[in-house]
This record gives structure tokens, C-alpha cells and sequence, in this order.
């Protein structure tokens, strides 16, 4: 099965190189399974054609990116905290 080329904007390589290390393989498993098949059902479209995605990579990463020409281009890493939450659910 072929891979799609996997591509970061210098703004989503940045968010990629502040990850920890047990972050940082998370994440590179799951750019790894998005590069087999970026059109998982886990991910969502997030553009009229469908080629813009978004997609949780682990509990605490998301990641928007496009589908094209055989790459994959990653725009947006998010990372999450628990400090970050203004409302908890409790």
C-alpha cells in the first residue's frame, strides 16, 4: 500500500518539535497511520471537498491538514492540557 508524502507548515512543525517525548511518539504513530490512509473514518472533513481534514490523534492532539497529489500536508497542530479547560464536566 503506498504512504502519502507527509509535509508540515513551519507553524505546525513547530507545535510538532515542543511535544515531550512520550507526546512525540504518540504523535508519530498517528501521522504514520495518517500517511497509509488520510481518509480515516475517525478523521472529519472540515472543506466542501473533503481534502481539508481534521483529525484527534491522541486524546490531547489535534491536527487539521490536506489531501493532495500524493501528500499530505499538516497545517494546525493543537495540543491540548487540562489547564486549558475554562468548564469542566464534574
Amino acid at each position: 500500500m503506498p504512504t502519502y508524502q507527509v509535509h508540515f507548515t513551519e507553524m505546525a512543525a513547530a507545535a510538532r518539535d515542543r511535544l515531550d517525548g512520550r507526546q512525540r511518539a504518540a504523535f508519530d504513530k498517528g501521522i504514520s497511520l495518517l500517511a497509509r490512509d488520510p481518509f480515516l473514518d475517525v478523521s472529519r472533513p472540515i472543506s466542501a471537498t473533503g481534502d481539508d481534514r481534521t483529525v484527534r490523534l491522541t486524546q490531547n492532539i489535534l491536527v487539521e491538514y490536506t489531501v493532495s497529489m500524493g501528500r499530505l500536508l499538516i497545517f494546525v497542530v493543537e495540543v491540548f492540557n487540562d489547564k486549558d479547560i475554562l468548564v469542566t464536566e464534574d
